[in-house]
């Protein structure tokens, strides 16, 4: 039952977190540009052609454990009450998006970040992220 009402929470916020990630993706992508607007478009896209780059072509110039660390934040405690006992008790969210409940470290980087369009919020897809503090990323 708290499974229930917990999933029509996040499913009924969803919406809304989607809109916000959706609303904060241009600036986000504008922020991509200017990071590497000194790079020349080779260094991302293979020579010859505009395909998206591979996570290792990222990865050499971003460290993963530095990401890692660096989203740490993410994660968070949460009080969740048992309906029939009423005991409280503490849930630890490993919402890291660089270090995921679901794909660890094997995320594709352009899943989320975009360089040319707005980028987004992959984890809004399904949740809602509102409560970890998580808008489109940069």
């Amino acid at each position: 039952m708290m499974r229930t009402e917990t999933m029509r929470k996040v499913f009924a916020a969803a919406a809304l977190a989607a809109s916000f990630a959706l609303a904060s993706g241009a600036a986000a992508a504008a922020d991509m540009t200017k990071k590497h607007a000194a790079l020349e478009c080779t260094s991302c896209h293979a020579a010859g052609g505009f395909k998206a780059p591979e996570p290792q072509k990222c990865l050499g110039c971003h460290a993963s454990d530095e990401i890692v660390k660096a989203t740490e934040r993410f994660n968070f405690t949460a009080k969740l009450t048992n309906p029939k006992t009423k005991q409280e008790v503490a849930h630890k969210a490993l919402v890291n998006p660089h270090d995921s409940y679901h794909y660890g470290r094997t995320e594709n980087c352009l899943d989320c970040h975009r360089e040319h369009t707005p980028s987004v919020n992959a984890c809004a897809t399904c949740h809602d992220v509102a409560p970890w503090k998580m808008g489109a990323p940069r």
